[in-house]
């Protein structure tokens, strides 16, 4: 076989994870969640628009619905969705089981778990749930199961043959993917392997060391007839390398969103990546910007724009070691994230529970803080606020908590004793209301009225202000709050200056300006760099 010329995978080659056409998001990832996210909230969706596709078109061409659960077909026609839809509940057969299952089982505790053991109930488990579940009930004699999450991977709902990637040349617009199924067209070569192939990380590899195109199209299963796009997914010019921080400082760079990447001249830690695509049209950091090895990467929560499988893919081979939070061991809206990575092909992955911390590298560490709002009270456990500590400085990642008990922190020993060389914070007052995330999780209906109050909402400036104040931080960034264009197909929303949470962040801003601190809001893009102390002076 004659040897092919080596190529790099281009920086701008977008890279989406899919199941059953639908974006990989970690709610639908996870077999129990997913079973209930496919049968009560995007099938209905794909059904409603086939009914009334006039009445979809009309809202999504609206600009102020973006992130309405109206679908978007693009260039699908309506018999494209209509085999879409058909293909989704095929392949989809063992989650549409696992939902009805679920219902099944949580109504035969209902009727038959009534204080008595429940040895009896085990052999009326439904099916798919048998010997992957376990029965128990609370301190209130209320009945309930938890699930043994690491068998639902191995079971027929985890799906992996509806699991591929699409790939695309370029960032383009695309429909908010909550609501919209990204379906085949032209712009997409598609490429049909489970997340856990390790060939996934021979093509990602590609951005950093060229490879042979032909042979690695045919390693992926490509088409002869896609070998021309694949081929056109690659170019000769190799990346630019990675300048660390000088010895001796400590750097920040916000990459956008909550992701944000702390380094010293030997050591990374990047926190919640989801990372944006050269090419698209706007100044800000990509996947060209990160170091070639990580040593930590951090994920603070379960949501979608904190926990991103299509940044974190990509990455794989790069990250020394993953850092989440401990999960509850099994409750229905809570899943492991070890578990899930661990299902996704991801080794070396490490639970923090509160207030514990993991050592990076010599004068790098993380530690576990507790974390409360943003959950709409549901008892979720899988969150945590990382106190990152490099090289003597201390940054806080509060992300999206709304500090509900001033109490809390006071009660960690030493947390206010040193100050914070910086707290970043989101603004996310107003939120979304409980339903929007976990509707199909709930069982039993909840009043309009407390479906609204109950959001999914982050701190405004006053209760910013006041953690500040109490954590002595030095310098407050507000960030977390949706503003970057190329990420509103995953976020829904764009920088607008009326928004409230915009509008909270000038707050901040004058109400740290009023203590003669600094603070601002974090946008696009921003660097910081401080010189390394020792905290033993500082």
């Amino acid at each position: 076989m004659p040897a092919h010329q080596k190529l790099y995978l281009r920086p701008s080659v977008v890279a989406q994870p899919l199941l059953h056409r639908w974006y990989a998001w970690p709610y639908l990832l996870a077999p129990h969640t997913g079973a209930l996210n496919l049968r009560d909230r995007l099938l209905p969706i794909v059904d409603s628009y086939l009914k009334a596709p006039h009445i979809h078109e009309s809202v999504t061409s609206d600009p102020h619905r973006y992130g309405a659960p109206f679908l978007d077909p693009q260039s699908a026609t309506h018999d494209d969705v209509q085999a879409a839809r058909e293909s989704m509940a095929k392949a989809g057969q063992a989650r549409l089981q696992l939902a009805d299952d679920i219902d099944e089982l949580r109504a035969l505790l209902q009727e038959k778990a009534l204080g008595g053991p429940m040895e009896p109930l085990y052999p009326l488990v439904p099916d798919s749930l048998r010997g992957r579940v376990e029965l128990v009930y609370d301190t209130a004699h209320r009945p309930s199961f938890r699930f043994f999450e690491s068998l639902m991977y191995s079971s027929p709902a985890y799906e992996r043959h509806g699991q591929c990637i699409s790939l695309t040349a370029v960032p383009s617009p695309q429909p908010f993917v909550y609501s919209s199924p990204v379906l085949p067209s032209p712009e997409r070569l598609d490429i049909d392997l489970p997340f856990d192939s390790p060939l996934w990380d021979e093509l990602f590899a590609a951005r950093l060391e060229p490879v042979d195109v032909p042979h690695l199209a045919q390693r992926l299963g490509v088409a002869d007839g896609d070998l021309p796009a694949f081929t056109a997914l690659f170019h000769d010019a190799p990346p630019a390398p990675h300048t660390p921080p000088p010895a001796g400082d400590v750097r920040m760079r916000y990459l956008n969103h909550a992701s944000v990447l702390i380094e010293t001249g030997t050591t990374s830690v990047l926190l919640d990546p989801l990372i944006g695509y050269t090419g698209d049209g706007y100044e800000h950091y990509t996947l060209e910007d990160l170091p070639r090895h990580i040593d930590a990467v951090v994920i603070s929560h379960f949501h979608s724009d904190h926990f991103s499988l299509e940044t974190l893919l990509q990455l794989r081979t790069r990250i020394g070691t993953i850092l989440v939070p401990r999960a509850s061991g099994g409750s229905l809206p809570d899943p492991s994230l070890k578990t899930m990575l661990q299902a996704l092909g991801f080794s070396n992955v490490q639970e923090l529970a509160e207030l514990e911390t993991h050592r990076v590298a010599d004068g790098v560490e993380v530690t576990a803080l507790p974390f409360v709002g943003e959950h709409a009270d549901l008892d979720i456990r899988t969150k945590v606020v990382p106190l990152v500590q490099a090289g003597g400085r201390r940054l806080l990642f509060a992300t999206d908590i709304t500090p509900l008990e001033p109490a809390l922190y006071n009660n960690i020993p030493g947390l206010a004793e040193t100050p914070l060389d910086a707290l970043f914070i989101g603004l996310e007052c107003v939120g979304a209301p409980l339903n929007w995330l976990y509707g199909p999780l709930l069982e039993g209906k909840l009043s309009r009225e407390h479906n609204a109050g109950r959001r999914l909402k982050g701190s405004n400036a006053a209760q910013a202000d006041e953690l500040a104040q109490q954590l002595n931080a030095r310098h407050v960034y507000a960030y977390a709050m949706g503003l970057e264009p190329w990420l509103k197909h995953l976020t829904g929303s764009d920088y607008d200056p009326e928004a409230e949470p915009v509008q909270q962040a000038a707050v901040l801003t004058q109400l740290s300006a009023e203590r003669g601190i600094t603070a601002e809001l974090l946008r696009n893009r921003g660097e910081r760099t401080w010189s390394a102390v020792d905290p033993t002076k500082s």
